[in-house]
């Protein structure tokens, strides 16, 4: 018989309908306890609220919404400065997002009923940008403009030695999408970052864009208008002042983005549904500004960047190359910032006449589905009320400064039990990069990308004095083919058909050099047993790289479904 036609006859013997598990799910909502102040850059959600539904909630389908605000302005007055309010000047696509609204969530710690259960990693995005990378399909991330994720496109990368219209070092900010010249030019890739681009997208609505260029096209605002865009919360730019003899320039957009606790911390995703639990969950956020000039001839200089928790910082500068989104600024010098929660951070920014409030969203806040079983299927699922829930958990280290041609072997830690992968990332440092560190630089998309075609040779990785590897890996093919591929995705990629994943050889050789070592091979009676773990190696860059290093460790909770109450 053919699998079409077991398929058929499995489908007609199915029921047509399945008896309900629940008589209610409600979806419930508790803001953080800032009061609308973000300012120390930090948040606390507590769920005591939720814990006292006396329902069943699933923390796994779970949500933050968090408020962002972009805000650039002009340092001068004149009608020949900043002039977002006309079309031609319009900055809808000067400003945007690194992949993933979470990278603005340096670090989490998850306290669970007192005691704490995730960690404090800072850097966090760079591991969730990673796992997003490696788990989801081309098919999740077209659904997945709320959470500002679409991948970048690692072959659009490029290298200023200096300052240019790209900014300086490494940037990936082009997004004015082209297919690069291939005659008369030695080899490029791609022009024009489509994850910029595509991101962008999800949050500039505007009411003064035009629906096309066809003769007698409405605006956007004649279909939905700024009033009711507010009452939706609907991400918009809600400021366009054009600058004048008095005032200076200012551009504002409010952005509702949606971080789902699954993609945030691995306990979220093991969580069953349970009654009455505590959770204190602590947020280290990235509020950032970025001051640069923009020259006559449209080089972007002077760029300084201020990011008070020195983790991925999120905000992007469009490149102002002919067609691109910085290309209608004039020459001045600027402030971009970006801030969380309703109102501008930047204290030089919200002085300026002009800068306002956004008319969205003021605070972050947890939204929870809660259920009411049936009766007889909350018995069955209380026949066995103690839940075990096996997670993991994260330890990051950085292993600074390593000179281009240079060997390590370097001490990650002294002792970590239950290991499952080590993953490490390399990007530039200040001096290797035009003085900006890359994970900082407004240009580039650091923090989901790495160093562009840097990795290690004679690589290896070693648990208790043990190589990992009998043989040191030293190529790039060998290294993706058999520990990059696979990793995190369907069935670990061995399925033809059924798989997910996002990077492709290239785009791992040129811009995701995600170097990636299972550790997890061990009896079961050596996995409460701590272990050492060095990283050994060859920076094969041609410039002098950090090595930030994440370590994926199994841990467990057992937790009373019905209580909420740790055991």
């Amino acid at each position: 018989m053919s699998s079409g036609d077991s398929l058929v006859f499995d489908m007609a013997n199915s029921p047509r309908s399945d008896a309900e598990v629940f008589v209610r799910k409600q979806w419930l909502s508790i803001n953080d306890s800032q009061n609308t102040e973000y300012g120390g850059n930090s948040a606390t959600l507590e769920t005591s609220a939720l814990s006292n539904s006396n329902r069943y909630l699933d923390y796994r389908q779970g949500y933050l919404t968090i408020p962002l605000l972009l805000t650039l302005t002009s340092d001068s007055v004149g009608t020949d400065k900043l002039a977002p309010a006309t079309a031609a000047t319009s900055c809808d696509y000067a400003l945007g997002l690194k992949n993933w609204i979470g990278s603005v969530i340096h670090s989490l710690v998850v306290e669970f009923n007192g005691a704490n259960v995730v960690q404090q990693s800072n850097l966090l995005p760079i591991f969730n940008n990673f796992k997003l990378m490696t788990t989801l399909s081309m098919s999740d991330y077209q659904m997945f403009s709320s959470i500002g994720f679409y991948p970048d496109t690692g072959t659009s990368v490029s290298f200023q030695t200096a300052a240019s219209e790209n900014g300086i070092g490494v940037a990936n900010n082009e997004n004015a999408i082209a297919f690069p010249t291939t005659t008369g030019a030695f080899n490029s890739f791609t022009t024009g970052n489509k994850g910029l681009l595509k991101r962008q997208m999800y949050f500039n609505y505007d009411i003064d864009g035009v629906t096309s260029s066809a003769a007698n096209s409405a605006t956007y605002g004649t279909l939905l208008s700024s009033n009711y865009a507010n009452q939706l919360y609907k991400s918009r730019i809600f400021t366009k002042q054009n600058a004048t003899a008095s005032l200076k320039g200012v551009y504002q957009q409010a952005i509702t983005g949606v971080v789902y606790l699954r993609h945030l911390a691995d306990i979220f995703n093991n969580m069953p549904l349970l009654k009455g639990i505590f959770m204190k969950m602590t947020l280290g956020l990235s509020n950032s500004s970025v001051a640069f000039n923009v020259t006559a001839s449209n080089t972007i200089s002077s760029a300084s960047v201020t990011n008070s928790l020195q983790g991925v910082q999120p905000l992007m500068i469009s490149s102002a190359l002919a067609g691109n989104g910085l290309r209608s600024l004039p020459a001045d010098s600027y402030i971009a910032s970006l801030s969380v929660g309703a109102k501008c951070l930047n204290p030089i920014q919200r002085n300026i006449q002009g800068v306002v409030t956004s008319p969205l969203a003021q605070s972050i806040s947890l939204q929870v589905p809660s259920y009411t079983f049936q009766p007889q299927v909350e018995l069955s699922y209380l026949s066995n009320p103690i839940k075990r829930i096996a997670y993991t958990d994260l330890y990051q280290y950085t292993i600074q400064n390593i000179a281009a041609g240079s060997a390590i072997n370097s001490l990650v830690s002294n002792g970590i039990s239950n290991m499952k992968k080590v993953i490490c990332f390399m990007y530039y440092t200040a001096a290797a990069n035009g003085g900006i560190h890359q994970l900082q630089s407004p240009f580039d998309t650091a923090g989901s990308t790495t160093a562009p075609f840097a990795t290690l040779t004679n690589f290896n990785v070693v648990v208790s004095g043990a190589n990992t590897y009998e043989n040191s890996i030293k190529y790039g093919y060998s290294n993706f083919v058999e520990n990059v591929l696979g990793t995190n995705s369907v069935n670990a990629g061995l399925t033809d058909g059924l798989s997910s994943s996002l990077i492709n050889s290239l785009d791992w050789e040129t811009s995701y050099g995600y170097l990636v070592t299972n550790v997890s091979r061990m009896l079961a009676v050596e996995e409460d047993v701590p272990k050492s773990l060095s990283i050994i190696g060859t920076n094969a860059s041609a410039k002098e790289c950090d090595i930030v290093v994440m370590v994926e460790y199994g841990t467990e909770i057992m937790v009373d479904a019905l209580t909420g109450s740790k055991v």
